[in-house]
């Protein structure tokens, strides 16, 4: 199933696993809402510049990572 996405694809399928991760663990009190909310904007950063990364990849048409 996975083996067809390309590496933007796989890594947001896994931010959406880790941000379910930790609103459990901050809804249970177990993380500090404001650790919690750092977090899940740091990994969106880094989502953000691999879809800049693979758009990128796009329109110059390298597409040998994919």
């Amino acid at each position: 199933m996975y083996e067809s996405l390309t590496e933007f694809e796989r890594e947001l399928a896994r931010f959406g696993d880790k941000v379910q991760l930790i609103v459990g663990l901050e809804i249970s009190n177990k993380m500090e809402p404001e650790v919690a909310y750092q977090e899940i904007k740091d990994m969106m950063k880094e989502l953000k510049k691999l879809r800049k990364k693979e758009k990128n990849e796009w329109d110059t048409g390298d597409l040998s990572d994919v």
